[in-house]
């Protein structure tokens, strides 16, 4: 089913989140200008009479738009506000003055009819183009209007409130009039157009906070960009040239904006960056189904692809808005909007949508730099400290373990002997825990190649340490998940041997890891105590319950895999954790 897709004004989908309107700044200008414009008019009817028309109709007329005007500031300095109901009276009051003055002061030829102009630059200074043409419409209607009642009208008006009907001069002034509300209409809208942009840019730089985590600042940016077009969904696709991979940022709901990472498997690369697709490109459906496609190059230059046999890019929706990026010198992006809504300017509403991703890249890109530099960073120290802990704590520990054992061959005392060998058991376990405090600290930098060698290499050397019976088991040769999620496996596996250590008394251990029908499985069983509670419980089970180990909980829940935690009392625990094929890429 297709559905038409209309957009709102441009102006007004512009607009900043908690940003203060400037209209009670506006209205006090105006209302100053109001009454300099009203005196100024009372002061030329006092001094030249024989000039505006009949005396009668400017003695009262004049007097009282001068006291509205001094109403209306008196209101707005006292208030300090400017409601929408303030704005649309004054609005309407600086046009019905000028009618009555036409009206009861001569015909619509007098010089009064310029105070309609004042009534068009407040609309210029309120709004933009459709309301100031819209307001110099309404003002020649107005003096089309006199004229017809001057002409059609009854006989007794004529002598009381008209001379004479120059219609020349009448199509002259009702020119200028929508000439000028032309104008100044373009010019109004333009410069809001280009306040609005400059605060939204500002303000979409501003989510970019360099500190955050990453994750959110994507989320952030990406639904504030995406909202200006009133798209239903956002994605953000992310090609790092160095390593050849390819991410996906999504955001399904733009009114409840909750962002995806995933990494695109090798088959769907291409497909997702679009080649063969314009630069920045607007796809909407027509009622026959077919595509219409506004695109732009690079460099901002119309491209027609009308010949070009394009299909929409993304199934099942009417609109799409594609807008390529660079971050850096080697990431390379396309935002996607889904359901996009652009007016009858798309080109235009093109080129901001290429300004503002040149503005946002490369702070999103500094926002990961920052991340990464300083997740390397606290790698390194994190290294150092492990360094430091192998070449003197543990060293220290094993020497004074070793001359309690000399200790204990030299004494012949029973008691003394005991006493020194619960000493060894002590140190021996400190031991232990220091190099397991050492593996906890030393980053894990390895990827789906390496995962196997190093998860049997770990549990082997558990085996050798501890001297509990742990075996690693696997059918797979090389798994394809991705590096962050290995390296979260790995930090898995190394938490529930440190428990199985601690706490199961256990004298076997197995790790096990296969996959089937697309879904990796990890497993660690052991014949341990168990845990002090009996059933099968799930990840949410547990989480309601606040049981099982945390750490582990949090780790399989960062990768988006799921967990089953069983327990027997006095026979041992088993945990299941499976990880969906794809798996997630996890930053900042």
């Amino acid at each position: 089913m297709i559905t038409f897709l209309s957009s709102g004004r441009f102006l007004s989908r512009l607009t900043v989140p908690g940003q203060r309107p400037s209209c009670l700044r506006v209205e006090q200008i105006l209302a100053f200008s109001r009454l300099f414009l009203a005196l100024t008019s009372l002061g030329a009817w006092v001094l030249l009479p024989s000039t505006m028309g009949h005396a009668d109709g400017g003695k009262f007329v004049l007097p009282a738009y001068v006291l509205a005007s001094v109403i209306l500031l008196g209101w707005l300095q006292a208030k300090q506000d400017a409601p929408k109901r303030f704005v649309l009276c004054a609005h309407v009051n600086d046009l019905v003055w000028p009618a009555l003055l036409c009206f009861l002061t001569g015909d619509p030829l007098r010089p009064f009819y310029v105070l309609f102009l004042f009534g068009i630059i407040a609309a210029a200074f309120r709004w933009g183009f459709i309301e100031t043409v819209a307001t110099s419409i309404v003002s020649v209607s107005c003096l089309i209007g006199q004229a017809a009642i001057f002409v059609h009208g009854p006989n007794i008006l004529q002598p009381t409130f008209f001379t004479s009907l120059d219609t020349s001069r009448l199509v002259l002034r009702c020119v200028f009039l929508l000439m000028a509300g032309t104008l100044l209409g373009s010019l109004a809208e333009t410069e809001k157009e280009l306040r609005a942009e400059i605060a939204l840019s500002n303000h979409l730089l501003s989510l970019a906070r360099v500190g955050n985590r990453f994750s959110s600042v994507m989320q952030d940016v990406l639904a504030a960009a995406a909202h200006v077009y009133q798209g239903t969904a956002v994605h953000e696709i992310i090609s790092q040239n160095s390593t050849g991979r390819v991410f996906r940022w999504e955001i399904p709901s733009i009114d409840l904006p909750t962002i995806d990472r995933v990494e695109v498997t090798s088959p769907e690369k291409t497909y997702q960056l679009l080649p063969g697709y314009p630069h920045t490109f607007y796809m909407q459906r027509n009622g026959s189904g077919r595509c219409r496609i506004t695109a732009l190059d690079e460099d901002g230059h119309r491209i027609d692809v009308g010949t070009k046999d394009l299909e929409m890019p993304v199934p099942d929706v009417a609109s799409v808005l594609v807008v390529s990026h660079k971050m850096g010198r080697d990431w390379y992006g396309r935002f996607v909007v889904l359901n996009a809504r652009l007016g009858r300017q798309r080109e235009l509403e093109l080129h901001f949508a290429q300004h503002l991703l040149r503005q946002l890249a490369p702070a999103l890109y500094s926002v990961y730099l920052v991340r990464s530099f300083r997740s390397r960073a606290g790698a390194a120290e994190r290294a150092r400290v492990a360094r430091e802990l192998h070449d003197t704590t543990i060293q220290s520990l094993i020497g004074l373990e070793m001359q309690l054992e000399v200790l204990r061959r030299k004494t012949s005392d029973a008691s003394t002997t005991a006493e020194l060998e619960r000493l060894q058991q002590i140190l021996r376990q400190e031991v232990l825990n220091v190099r397991e405090l050492m593996q906890s600290l030393r980053p894990v930098d390895i990827g789906p190649h390496q995962f196997l060698d190093f998860v049997a290499e770990l549990v082997e050397r558990f085996c050798r340490d501890t001297g509990i019976a742990a075996r690693f088991v696997t059918d797979s040769h090389e798994v394809s998940l991705p590096a962050t999620t290995c390296r979260e496996l790995v930090r898995v596996v190394q938490e529930g041997l440190v428990n199985i250590r601690r706490h199961s008394g256990a004298h076997s251990a197995l790790v096990r890891l296969g996959c089937q029908n697309g879904t990796w499985k990890l497993v660690i069983d052991d014949d341990g105590n168990g845990f002090p509670f009996s059933g099968r419980f799930t990840l949410q089970e547990m989480d309601a319950l606040r049981r099982g180990p945390v750490v582990i909980r949090e780790r399989v829940r960062t990768v988006g895999g799921d967990m089953v935690l069983e327990s027997t009392p006095g026979q041992g625990s088993r945990l299941e954790i499976t990880i969906p094929q794809k798996g997630l890429e996890a930053y900042g």
